[in-house]
């Protein structure tokens, strides 16, 4: 019997894996499901201007990624990897690419080390050496941008990936991968729909160890995935309040965006300010109460995010939200659309 997570396979030939961005930014293609007509159209980013109308919202995740992959050594001489995930306390969380013991020490340069504390698997947290300003400079100096492993062969240098693998919004760093829905976005873009009503607001959710964990039937059942830290502005809950007060739209640029939205509805119902984490695992069946519209990328088979976007499909009026993805997905791989963090975007309104 297929299980609940195979049901979102589906198979992507090799050459639509996107290996590097396009340019411009917004001369990205857009997948545009109009779910209230039942219509889909081939667009590019750019069109949003004439999608979107005076009076919509667009929020976006304005968290920033940080140069979290760290090469080094043990003692022995063996090379080692090390992916900053989270920090907590006075800890990190991270993933270990490479044999190591709780105590041992992983040299990055020789002023930047770290010792790892607890160990699970490839899971770990470490301790730094540095800590502050120090540590900030330290990563800065020796980390490299965290794509994700399939994306090979980009030919993208190291400062190319710190400018092409970030929003031209971001501003707090925390993330360990991009919110790769808003790559799309140019300063002159946001800057035109600003000019014809659209606003924009922020939401804060630094992208953790859940993006890098596989998926399996325990999430399913109890709808939790890993914890991710977020925070909403007091100036997003007013816009977002005002917004549904004079009846435009909430579009969310991400599944991190509908994440935190969706996890602090009564909180930004009350017209407070948030900071927190979230859990939540969005699946068919849930109900969405915040967001309106969706950008999102192409997402990984069998992923959470899938899911997700399978449940917004589902509370726009489609009977089987899942049924629905796989057309679509299945319509981008037809007409070549790129897939992943660096290829195009979809739209659901």
């Amino acid at each position: 019997m297929m299980t609940k997570i195979e049901k979102y396979n589906y198979r992507l030939p090799k050459k639509l894996i996107a290996s590097r961005p396009v340019l411009p930014r917004d001369a990205s293609r857009l997948l545009f499901s109009d779910t209230k007509n039942q219509k889909i159209a081939d667009k590019y980013f750019s069109d949003l201007i004439g999608i979107l109308k005076k009076g919509d919202l667009i929020v976006t995740n304005n968290s920033k990624v940080f140069p979290a992959r760290l090469l080094g050594h043990k003692n022995t001489g063996g090379k080692i990897e090390v992916l900053a995930i989270e920090k907590k306390d006075e800890e990190w969380k991270v993933l270990i690419g490479g044999k190591t013991n709780i105590g041992e020490r992983i040299d990055f340069d020789s002023n930047f080390y770290c010792t790892v504390i607890e160990k699970n698997g490839k899971e770990a947290k470490v301790k730094f050496n540095l800590a502050g300003d120090s540590f900030w400079q330290a990563i800065v100096k020796n980390g490299h941008m965290p794509i994700p492993p399939y994306i090979k062969d980009s030919k993208l240098s190291e400062k190319d990936l710190r400018v092409e693998y970030q929003t031209v919004y971001a501003q707090n760093y925390g993330s360990a991968a991009a919110p790769t829905a808003g790559l799309h976005f140019t300063k002159n873009m946001i800057g035109d729909l600003e000019d014809i009503g659209i606003k924009f607001a922020s939401i804060d959710l630094h992208v953790g160890l859940g993006t890098f964990a596989p998926l399996d039937e325990e999430n399913i059942k109890t709808k939790k995935l890993h914890k991710e830290n977020f925070s909403i502005p007091h100036s997003t809950v007013l816009e977002i309040n005002k917004t549904k007060k004079t009846g435009g739209r909430i579009i969310a640029v991400g599944t991190t965006t509908v994440r935190a939205l969706e996890s602090a509805t009564p909180e930004i119902s009350s017209g407070g300010n948030y900071s927190g984490s979230t859990d939540i695992f969005i699946q068919p069946g849930d109900k969405f109460q915040m967001v309106d519209g969706l950008i999102t990328n192409f997402h990984l088979p069998k992923s959470s995010l899938m899911m997700l976007v399978a449940a917004f499909i589902q509370n726009k009026g489609i009977e089987d939200g899942r049924e629905k993805l796989l057309e679509l997905y299945n319509h981008a791989i037809a007409k070549n659309y790129r897939f992943y963090s660096f290829g195009d975007a979809m739209l659901i309104m």
